[in-house]
């Protein structure tokens, strides 16, 4: 018997972009698919454009549910109700922005029944609007190796784009995302999805293509939400590994992934005022780590470190340069 696979899309304001990922879901190699759509209140014609897309697809018609939201409640709650409203054995995230080779459900299915697995995962196509790079997901033997991986966001994206999970696992109470964390969330799922699996396998394909030149990404303006949001991540994390007893097992990982946030953070905002409210998040560990970062990082932790905040915001501005330079040659 052909099992279903349930795939997963929020929407919002992508409608420059809903078309060609709703003909990639449509045209998918494998037959025995349900789709669920959540509008996530989109402020644009994204929803307009979906109805007359799966017009064009009868056979696929009977396969899709739309679900709406009344209000903008970011994308955890977005797949939170796709999850809900789901029936399949396996199920499959797509960002509404993004769009999949036509056999990676078809694939992505066989390589999880063959292995008895909990998770197929498979490379990412990173996409910019002038080329492609490919994001290849090293996959450990080891459990926890991959986990220090996805704490630190190295060699593992913590992406849930992808991959195929089984219905048992995305269910599971304790990898349900918090409704009020709009960052980082990916991560918040997964690397719970990782700690619970008891068989991730990989597909070395590129099926998903990520990408990056949607200007509405919430990914791409660091705001006070993003700061929040890691803090609240960070926090979520921390509790999740105390409850397993396994802290300090990850501790080390978990710390050098706080400060390779803080850094992110504080380079990738415009806002002087943010770098000075946030300034001393995790300060108490951070001189730690500092061994671990490359220069202009470095510079940049020690100039917050030291409350020299409009020194940085001028050496923000500098790297903020140089890299235009960079990407125009």
């Amino acid at each position: 018997m052909i099992p279903k696979v349930s795939i997963l899309v929020p929407i919002f304001n992508v409608s420059l972009f809903i078309e060609r990922c709703a003909i990639s879901l449509f045209e998918q190699t494998f037959s025995n698919i349900e789709y669920v759509f959540v509008n996530d209140a989109t402020e644009d014609d994204s929803l307009e454009k979906l109805l007359k897309i799966i017009e064009k697809y009868p056979l696929r018609k009977k396969q899709v549910k739309i679900i709406n939201h009344t209000f903008n409640k970011g994308p955890a709650v977005a797949r939170n109700t796709a999850i809900d409203n789901s029936i399949g054995e396996f199920i499959s995230i797509v960002d509404s922005d993004d769009y999949i080779d036509l056999d990676m459900i078809e694939i992505l299915v066989k390589t999880i029944i063959e292995y008895n697995a909990d998770m197929v995962i498979s490379d990412l196509m990173i996409e910019y609007s002038n080329h492609k790079t490919l994001f290849y997901n090293n996959l450990a033997t080891n459990k926890i190796e991959n986990i220090k991986n996805l704490i630190l966001q190295e060699h593992l994206t913590t992406s849930l784009c992808g991959k195929l999970f089984s219905r048992n696992l995305i269910t599971n109470v304790e990898c349900r995302v918090p409704e009020y964390l709009y960052y980082m969330e990916d991560g918040c799922y997964l690397i719970r999805m990782f700690y619970f699996a008891n068989n991730i396998v990989k597909s070395d394909n590129a099926f998903y293509h990520y990408v990056q030149y949607n200007s509405f990404s919430i990914t791409k303006s660091k705001v006070k939400m993003h700061f929040e949001n890691v803090i609240e991540f960070c926090r979520l994390q921390d509790v999740f590994f105390i409850k397993h007893n396994v802290y300090e097992e990850y501790k080390s990982t978990i710390e050098l992934s706080k400060v390779k946030k803080k850094i992110n953070l504080m380079i990738g905002t415009n806002s002087f005022e943010l770098r000075k409210k946030f300034g001393n998040m995790f300060y108490e560990i951070e001189m730690q780590y500092i061994s671990y970062f490359r220069i202009g990082e470095k510079i940049m932790l020690l100039l917050i470190h030291y409350k020299l905040y409009l020194i940085a915001h001028i050496f923000h501005n500098i790297l903020v340069f140089k890299n235009r330079k960079h990407i125009q040659r």
